[in-house]
């Protein structure tokens, strides 16, 4: 996605060999802004599965690693574990700001996730008192119109005698909006335990918002960092910004 910008900010200065599907943006331009925006309106359609021929992973879905929730007291304890999580909607970013700086490669994104919806398999534990109560199954849920913050940072590696850009780790900040979870099998598949449990963790899921928007943030960032340097790596700098 953010990894997506960088590329149609370097490959305009690439003197050739650039493909069909990226708009060239002028670095003089003083609409430069606008123009990233309308180039990454444009290639979004390949960001979903990834650009083999520039060597840039896809998108969706986006792996998350592991999950891990531990809340209450020892006589009332709630721990969670979730693993395998896939999320899907990430490629549907709206831009809503960008201030780019190409003199200091530097580029600060607002941008708004309008729907990310993700699966995985979750094992869980509740102790209250002397009954224990324990489930495992999948999870499923969605999040709506999440506020996302990012920012570019570059820097000049030098290799024998030419100079690339080489972007530092993407930071990435998170806004949470709307979410809606679902756990199947809760407790065996308990008719009563289930939904009841259902309902409290939606009541409550900031708790687990909490835990999953840092490792959202991360991952994101690690995601969109990858993408940028290994397109910034084939060129020299002279030939991303002459």
């Amino acid at each position: 996605m953010l990894s997506t910008t960088v590329l149609l900010i370097a490959l305009p200065f690439v003197a050739a060999d650039i493909p069909s599907y990226i708009k060239v943006c002028q670095r003089n331009d003083p609409n430069v802004d606008k123009c990233i925006i309308s180039s990454v309106e444009e290639l979004r359609p390949k960001m979903i599965k990834g650009i083999p021929e520039l060597d840039v992973p896809g998108i969706e879905p986006l792996s998350l690693g592991q999950i891990a929730l531990a809340r209450g007291p020892q006589g009332a304890k709630l721990t969670a574990v979730v693993n395998d999580v896939k999320v899907n909607g990430p490629s549907n970013f709206i831009i809503e700001e960008l201030k780019s700086d190409l003199d200091n490669n530097r580029f600060d994104f607002k941008l708004l996730l309008p729907k990310l919806e993700f699966n995985g398999k979750y094992k869980m534990d509740i102790q209250v008192l002397l009954l224990r109560l324990q489930g495992r199954g999948n999870i499923t849920g969605s999040f709506k119109d999440y506020a996302c913050n990012v920012t570019m940072r570059g820097h000049k590696e030098k290799r024998g005698d030419e100079e690339y850009l080489t972007f530092d780790p993407f930071k990435v900040k998170l806004r949470v909006g709307e979410s809606s979870i679902y756990l199947t099998n809760l407790f065996d598949g308990d008719p009563v335990l289930g939904p009841a449990t259902n309902r409290v963790i939606n009541e409550n899921s900031q708790v687990f918002l909490q835990e999953i928007s840092p490792v959202l943030e991360r991952s994101l960032g690690e995601l969109f960092t990858e993408m940028a340097n290994k397109i910034t790596s084939k060129f020299t700098y002279k030939e991303l910004f002459p």
